[in-house]
């Protein structure tokens, strides 16, 4: 979150005149884009660490990576250096969504894994406003001091915290398993744990027992092909969107407006909603269902495209008086940031877990992890491309056209999986009528 968040704040102080790295805005698009370039590499870095090394040491190394690329970032004097620091911002990116979530999933009681799966989104968010809130006021020297101190903390916290009992337990070392179990329980009798450490050592036993299907499965395999063009459609619409473009881009997007509010404060304000919309989806997302979240998600992604598309389109192109409407560009990006954190943030990945059998999971989840970076690498540098040569509105009329197809998708293709078995979706999936066998019509489920 403090790396995304860094971009949107820092991008016109490095623009500006007096800055003591200056930059083109080519140069500040390459500086934005390098970062799912970085992603790349950490989904190659994954599949060499994922089985051989812990969770515990995966967490320590992005640590590192983030104080290292913090630290470039403070004494950095030419823009190679800062293309050097976010490319490893990117590693680091991939390697915590990767394996945070998998950890918390794995310590976790069964009571408290939903709350818990939804922290990294969330503090993900807190990141990104503490950069918000802290760039426009102090100097860059000390954004990058203040900054490094969270990875320097998680570093000395990720010392002192127990391994994965699962990891511990796949990996044959059953003694350890046992002390991290009655740590993470606050036990202090081996008797106290030991049904969760059977049921533990059964998923073990399972997990080692499957045999990862040749590549060729995912696609001459119906269900799993179906489920591999949901999952495809759903990363790239992430990217599609223009998420990681808009809010890398945020303080530029306001300042290009004619609204009398400051761009920064705007920021400020989008930053705080994005949070507060993290902290609402975690407490609906089993309560409502994944399609009725992703249409809410995605429908409102298309109306905020489309209001900012006007705007713009209005702004540069005519000469209408605006200002009875300043409100409209921030309502819109607040509507844009709220929607994109209500489902479509999180829920593609989801999906992937309940859509994919265990054989095929990790291969999608890597074919979906590379496309999702090189498509924010498209993006990122498609935004500032076409926002110089045709306009600022353009980029937001390719991102409604996107977010129209993806709605279409998700309502004629999505299969509802919340609380079904693995079986009932892939037997869904490999019927003959899919997707006409989809329940389309379904109303919301009340909440309480």
């Amino acid at each position: 979150g403090l790396c995304i968040g860094w971009a949107a704040p820092m991008i016109p102080r490095l623009m500006s005149k007096d800055s003591h790295i200056p930059m083109t805005s080519d140069e500040i698009s390459w500086l934005v884009s390098i970062l799912s370039a970085g992603c790349i590499g950490g989904v190659i870095l994954l599949l060499f660490m994922t089985k051989s090394s812990g969770r515990k040491l995966i967490m320590i190394i992005t640590s590192i990576i983030n104080i290292i690329s913090w630290i470039l970032v403070i004494f950095a004097t030419t823009i190679e250096v800062l293309y050097v620091s976010r490319f490893l911002f990117g590693v680091a990116i991939v390697l915590s969504f990767a394996i945070v979530p998998t950890y918390l999933t794995e310590i976790s009681e069964v009571t408290i894994r939903g709350i818990l799966s939804s922290l990294p989104q969330l503090f993900f968010n807190i990141g990104a406003v503490i950069e918000y809130c802290t760039i426009p006021y102090v100097s860059y020297t000390l954004v990058g001091v203040i900054s490094i101190v969270f990875p320097i903390i998680s570093l000395i916290i990720l010392m002192f915290i127990p391994e994965s009992p699962y990891f511990l337990i796949y990996t044959g070392r059953e003694t350890e398993a046992e002390k991290s179990l009655m740590k993470l329980r606050g036990k202090s009798k081996r008797e106290d744990i030991l049904e969760e450490l059977t049921s533990i050592k059964k998923v073990a036993e399972e997990s080692k027992n499957i045999k990862t299907a040749p590549i060729k499965d995912i696609f001459l395999i119906r269900s799993n092909r179906r489920g591999l063009i949901i999952v495809l459609v759903l990363v790239g619409l992430q990217q599609f969107c223009g998420q990681l473009a808009v809010i890398s881009y945020t303080t530029q997007i306001f300042e290009n407006t004619s609204s009398s509010l400051n761009a920064d404060m705007s920021v400020i304000i989008l930053g705080c909603v994005q949070t507060m919309a993290s902290i609402i989806m975690s407490s609906v997302v089993d309560r409502l269902g994944r399609r009725p979240l992703l249409l809410s998600s995605i429908s409102g992604l298309t109306i905020s495209c489309l209001l900012m598309g006007i705007y713009f389109y209005l702004d540069y192109n005519t000469d209408y008086d605006l200002s009875p409407v300043f409100w409209l560009p921030i309502t819109s990006i607040i509507l844009y940031m709220s929607s994109f954190c209500l489902a479509l943030g999180i829920l593609p990945y989801t999906i992937l877990g309940e859509i994919m059998p265990m054989n095929v999971k990790g291969l999608t989840a890597s074919i979906a992890f590379m496309l999702h970076a090189l498509t924010g690498l498209l993006m990122t540098k498609l935004f500032q491309i076409m926002t110089d040569e045709i306009g600022p509105d353009s980029p937001f009329w390719l991102f409604f056209a996107f977010n129209v197809a993806g709605t279409i998708f998700t309502y004629f293709y999505l299969p509802e999986t919340m609380k079904k078995t693995f079986t009932e979706i892939y037997q869904e999936l490999n019927d003959d009528s899919y997707p006409r066998n989809i329940k389309r019509v379904k109303e919301f489920p009340e909440i309480g």
